[in-house]
């Protein structure tokens, strides 16, 4: 019987960063399948997702601890999750179109600053700005529609 020696690699602080970011939109989803379970009386659902939602905090603390950085929105996700009823308001509805109206915009500043593809790649043509857009349409997206509706950001 062999045995492989484990080496550990050091992590950029930058993918740490990245991983956490990831582990953050995690328990995000955890809180809301939490709430959707409650508002549909699933108990099962209710612990299932209560569990996905601490492991997912676990994950963020472990990356701190590693180095990532501690950022406003971990420390903000980290204290309290984003009730239900107010994922999907008038108001967001109202962010959202307002954002998607402007990707175009977006896309246009990427491209005179040399930084847009040819095709639509992730919700967006630009790399950079319409990139940022694309993702934060597409989270708002998810709040509003749910994950049972295919949404990326921007334009698909």
């Amino acid at each position: 019987m062999s045995t492989a020696t484990a080496t550990t690699k050091p992590v950029p602080s930058g993918e740490l960063d990245r991983l956490q970011t990831h582990a953050i939109a995690a328990m995000r989803a955890g809180s809301r399948a939490w709430h959707a379970a409650r508002e549909a009386g699933s108990l099962e659902g209710e612990a299932l997702a209560k569990e996905a939602r601490e492991n997912s905090r676990a994950i963020v603390r472990g990356l701190q601890a590693l180095g990532a950085c501690e950022s406003d929105q971990a420390a903000a996700a980290l204290s309290h999750p984003i009730p239900f009823h107010a994922l999907d308001t008038p108001d967001v509805r109202a962010l959202l179109a307002g954002l998607e109206a402007l990707l175009p915009v977006a896309e246009r500043v990427d491209a005179a600053r040399g930084r847009a593809g040819e095709s639509v790649v992730g919700g967006s043509a630009g790399f950079d700005v319409a990139e940022d857009l694309a993702q934060m349409i597409a989270r708002l997206s998810l709040e509003v529609f749910g994950p049972a509706q295919t949404v990326t950001g921007g334009r698909e």
